[in-house]
């Protein structure tokens, strides 16, 4: 029965995504760039209009307003400690293989998401991941949390 099982884990290792208990012959040699974004209404008019904006958050730290009006500051390091999860703006190898570290990401993103009680005016997190896979040429992945729990 044990063997049966090492099998079946190996054999759908694919499935998974950062390929646990399957073999590669060679590590994928990938890199990640991570750009943290809130999704706010900055104004009235653009409330009126419910047109949310995008706004950076520099080295993940950012300063948001609870219910009743008191500014908070706020880390995304108080959650996400794992610097691979957590180092944003640099161009960094992707620890986990680059489904892995997506995978990884959204799961830091919703659980952000979920603990900012202190922070009202987030609707939600957004992360733009530049990856380059292998040394190909680079491209965009854009991961959403679900609505932030302070909204």
């Amino acid at each position: 029965m044990w063997v049966a099982t090492q099998i079946a884990l190996v054999i759908t290792a694919d499935r998974r995504p950062d390929a646990a208990f399957g073999f590669r012959m060679f590590s994928e040699s990938s890199t990640v760039k991570i750009a943290l974004y809130r999704e706010v209404t900055l104004d009235d008019e653009a409330k009126r209009e419910g047109k949310p904006s995008r706004v950076h958050v520099d080295d993940g730290v950012w300063t948001a307003r609870d219910a009743s009006g008191t500014s908070h500051r706020h880390a995304w390091t108080e959650r996400v400690r794992r610097q691979a999860l957590a180092t944003f703006d640099t161009e960094i190898n992707a620890k986990y293989a680059v489904n892995g570290q997506l995978a990884r990401l959204q799961a830091a993103l919703d659980d952000v998401a979920a603990h900012v009680p202190d922070d009202v005016e987030t609707k939600r997190f957004l992360l733009d991941v530049t990856v380059r896979k292998n040394g190909r040429e680079p491209y965009v992945v854009h991961l959403a949390s679900r609505e932030a729990g302070g909204s």
